[in-house]
């Protein structure tokens, strides 16, 4: 419900320069594959250990990750899918083509494809031979963007793009690298460039108290110089993937916070202060 307008498709690329420590997509933060283990799930039948050719499991469900040689053949095995591959490569004209079976759903709600991630323009080459298939067949493509990537690539992707859903974290750099653990300059400076190319753009303000909820009139300032901002949606923060850090064997980052639509609401009141068409993301669509 937060993908762009109508009955969307979301297609998730692996990959991110960004660690906010409110990620709720661990499992795309990498390039490569990986695979989850939720120990939960796990009946200790051992049918992974028979296919492991790096010696990385144990019947009582243990897992010495870096024992494995990413053959994946635990996936397969698994009878109870306790074990989750995480990244599939795909060819893109196969990809539009499943996607595309949903071709009657968005032409009746007005909907479409969403780039997501990660950062899809990370991948820039895939997502624009992706964006320009669906360009072509008439299918609605939207960006969903962190914008910490070059310019260039922005460009590449504008020509079939209808609607950059665009992150923006914080204003102030010290609070962005502490959260994100990267400055916002390259990320402001693009968002800049797209308004003043008179693309579409929906900012999205993830909302974390604690963390960056101090950034609301700064935000609200900045977005106020902007032409072509066609809204801003501020989401509030949950932390619901608190098991695929576990699944992953990362250090769960999730802020120990709980958000309501109260505290979002007054957010959006602070910005819509500021002429901006602010709503509520605990409202869905």
């Amino acid at each position: 419900m937060h993908d762009g307008p109508g009955v969307r498709t979301t297609v998730f690329f692996k990959g991110c320069p960004l660690r906010c420590l409110w990620c709720h997509n661990p499992d795309t933060l990498s390039f490569g594959q990986e695979m989850g283990f939720y120990a939960h799930k796990c009946i200790h039948c051992g049918s992974c250990m028979e296919v492991c050719s790096g010696g990385a499991l144990h019947k009582d469900g243990g897992f010495e990750r870096q024992k494995c040689v990413q053959c994946f053949r635990c996936v397969e095995v698994c009878p109870v899918s306790a074990r989750e591959l995480y990244g599939t490569e795909w060819d893109s004209g196969v990809l539009a083509a499943k996607v595309l079976a949903d071709r009657e759903f968005f032409r009746n709600s007005g909907g479409g494809v969403t780039l997501s991630g990660g950062e899809c323009l990370c991948q820039i080459d895939f997502a624009v031979e992706l964006a320009k298939i669906f360009f072509e067949e008439g299918i609605s493509v939207d960006i969903d963007t962190c914008g910490y990537v070059n310019f260039s690539a922005f460009e590449q992707i504008i020509p079939y793009t209808d609607e950059f859903l665009y992150d923006l974290k914080a204003i102030d750099p010290e609070v962005h690298k502490r959260c994100t653990g990267r400055d916002n300059r390259l990320i402001l400076e693009n968002l800049k460039r797209l308004d003043a190319l008179g693309c579409k753009v929906e900012i999205r303000y993830p909302f974390v108290p604690g963390y960056n909820d101090g950034e609301c009139k700064k935000i609200g300032a900045f977005l106020e110089k902007c032409d072509n901002i066609k809204r801003i949606k501020v989401l509030g923060y949950h932390s619901f993937a608190r098991s695929k850090y576990a699944a992953l064997g990362r250090m769960d980052t999730l802020p120990d916070v709980t958000v309501t639509r109260e505290d979002v609401q007054l957010a959006v009141d602070k910005l819509a202060a500021y002429g901006l068409a602010a709503t509520n993301g605990m409202d869905g669509d």
